[in-house]
């Protein structure tokens, strides 16, 4: 027992001797000291489309300038972007869609085909309610099982879909994200509001891309007893001139493609069934073909939400990217 306690104590002389030989030696062989710094960049995805329309994919910094509430930004940096993204396929399944399915299933099966495997791909209906049929997966065996259940139900909450699929879907991911939505755009149950939905996917840097049917069902919907009876009603009490059913759908693409563009992303409106495969494809091969151009906000701002504007040197038809971006000051 003698012996046990002599060596717990030689033990111990040992150990303080070493602590205290670490604290004798110069100060070039101790362990540097650790610094945190909070750096904060805000990325812009940017796709860029020549004056015939075809992607440009060749363009280096130099090309860019950002305005920042109309303030020249530094480009802090600048890649073409090959990292991976989640894709949210969000599918209006309402009453409208019930002899589309078998199409619509393939097309968005074709455009997930079209990806890199550590691209994950989540698949979401919503008719009055909200399902989601896949989580995140980069299996095509997966998605392919997940659009075979795809089911029509009745009424539109397309803004209700969009709230949740931002919310609780694509906030559990980090990186590069986006929102295919295919849809009639004619929301007829919703809670969340257009503006909500806007500084929604903002705030959680989405981007939102529609494929709408509005065109597809436009004649349709016309056509029907009640709404010829409504659009002569109408048209008598306001405007003989003007077709009602016509200004609706416009309104509606109109709201479709602000939403889309705000976000950086954009909205198409098929008008053949048969253009549905096309459509997906076209918007598969823009998210891979976005430029990132990374800077650094103030660091204050009196607004949370504030305006960017990315301008390009060489010519172009169409510039895409977020105009806005969410901005609280930071607090150390």
């Amino acid at each position: 027992m003698v012996r046990f306690r002599s060596g717990v104590v030689l033990i111990s002389v040992c150990w303080l001797l070493t602590i205290q030989s670490i604290r004798s030696q110069p100060a070039s062989d101790s362990v540097p000291p650790t610094f945190r710094v909070r750096a904060n960049f805000i990325r812009v995805p940017v796709t860029v489309f020549g004056p015939t329309g075809k992607l440009l994919t060749h363009l280096e910094r130099e090309h860019f300038s950002l305005l920042d509430e109309n303030s020249p930004r530094a480009i802090e940096n600048f890649v073409l972007d090959q990292d991976r993204i989640h894709v949210a396929l969000l599918l209006d399944v309402s009453g409208s869609i019930r002899s589309e399915l078998k199409q619509i299933a393939q097309a968005a099966l074709d455009f997930a085909r079209s990806f890199q495997r550590n691209d994950r791909f989540s698949v979401i209906t919503f008719s009055d309610r909200v399902q989601v049929l896949r989580d995140w997966t980069s299996s095509q065996r997966a998605i392919r099982r997940a659009l075979g259940k795809l089911e029509p139900g009745y009424r539109t909450a397309m803004y209700d879909a969009l709230w949740t699929t931002a919310n609780k879907q694509l906030s559990r991911v980090s990186g590069k994200k986006a929102i295919i939505l295919l849809t009639d755009g004619l929301d007829n149950e919703s809670i969340q509001s257009y503006d909500q939905i806007v500084q929604r996917l903002i705030e959680t840097n989405v981007a939102l891309y529609i494929i709408s049917r509005t065109r597809l069902i436009q004649d349709e919907v016309g056509r029907s007893n009640r709404v010829e009876f409504l659009n002569r009603v109408m048209s008598e009490l306001v405007n003989p001139e003007e077709d009602f059913v016509e200004a609706y759908f416009e309104q509606k693409e109109r709201a479709m493609l602000h939403l889309a563009e705000a976000t950086g992303g954009r909205a198409l409106f098929p008008e053949r069934l048969e253009e549905l495969t096309d459509r997906y494809l076209e918007l598969a091969r823009e998210l891979k073909s976005q430029y990132v151009l990374t800077f650094r906000p103030p660091a204050e701002s009196d607004r949370k939400f504030r305006t960017i504007r990315v301008q390009c040197s060489e010519p172009t038809g169409k510039i895409l990217h977020r105009r806005q971006y969410y901005w609280p000051s930071p607090r150390f």
